[in-house]
């Protein structure tokens, strides 16, 4: 009688799950310390920045340095940290991008933000710089009616995340020199 019978696998933090023969709820309470990216909105700011025109430049997605080292050299504290906690989205901005078909204006137009702001403003540190860019990102889709309602949680890692992987292309922040 129950050998077809499917069952409904539900895992992850305050999840029911009820599997199997005479199944009882079970509620899981797993402790989560990472936010859960939220790709929809990721895609919805890769989208947008695609689309502003700029000058194209070369799109390289070889990690130009060490991640670490850069950030020493760029004397970052607070997007230290940041980036540390983006990390392991590296892989979903990257499978997110390939999607977009003018994705390298993502990267030139937080690259090209991120040089007007060192050049052009007075800053204390390059932390101070990121929150710039960051700041300049979230007001362009704050911005835009299209975006819809936005949470504040699930725009701030999209943000740093894509922030994060502008830098370990070389288009946030300086790179390091090369040695001769």
């Amino acid at each position: 009688m129950f050998a077809n019978k499917g069952n409904i696998d539900s895992t992850g933090n305050n999840t029911i799950n009820n599997t199997g023969e005479r199944a009882q709820f079970e509620i899981n309470h797993y402790a989560n310390p990472q936010q859960i990216l939220n790709k929809t909105y990721l895609y919805g700011f890769c989208v947008k920045f695609s689309e502003v025109e700029d000058t194209a430049e070369s799109y390289d997605t070889e990690i130009a340095s060490d991640i670490e080292e850069k950030m020493d050299y760029n004397e970052i504290d607070l997007y230290k940290e940041i980036f540390f906690e983006c990390d392991h989205y590296i892989d979903d901005v990257e499978a997110i991008l390939e999607e977009i078909p003018r994705r390298q204006r993502i990267l030139s137009k937080i690259n090209n933000k991120y040089k007007r702001f060192k050049k052009f403003e007075k800053w204390n540190d390059k932390d101070e710089l990121c929150e710039w860019v960051y700041n300049y990102l979230y007001e362009t889709i704050e911005n835009d009616q299209s975006s819809g309602d936005i949470f504040l949680e699930d725009a701030e890692l999209a943000i740093q995340a894509l922030m994060y992987y502008s830098f370990t292309k070389c288009k946030l922040l300086d790179p390091i020199p090369k040695k001769s």
